[in-house]
């Protein structure tokens, strides 16, 4: 796989995992994906950086998000570990 291959292959696979906990995605094509929960409070998206393959929300968020959150990383490094170790 090359390096584009394994960072697609990465942003596809969180983006099924925020689908899966009932997240939207909103792709503005500039590197960045930001999950929406549906309640229209822009203080409780999630964002994932591609090119770096970070996960961040805002300091001030509820704690629910920053539960998603730290789900998130976790698989996000669960992921990375996988795809740049193994193939």
């Amino acid at each position: 796989m090359t390096k584009t291959e394994k960072i697609k292959h990465v942003t596809s696979s969180v983006i099924a995992f925020m689908n899966a906990l009932g997240y939207k995605v909103v792709d503005d094509n500039s590197g960045t994906l930001t999950f929406d929960n549906g309640n229209g409070d822009s203080k409780n998206y999630i964002e994932y950086s591609r090119s770096t393959q970070s996960v961040y929300v805002l300091n001030w968020c509820d704690e629910e998000t920053k539960l998603v959150e730290n789900k998130l990383v976790k698989f996000v490094k669960q992921m990375v570990s996988y795809v740049w170790l193994t193939k």
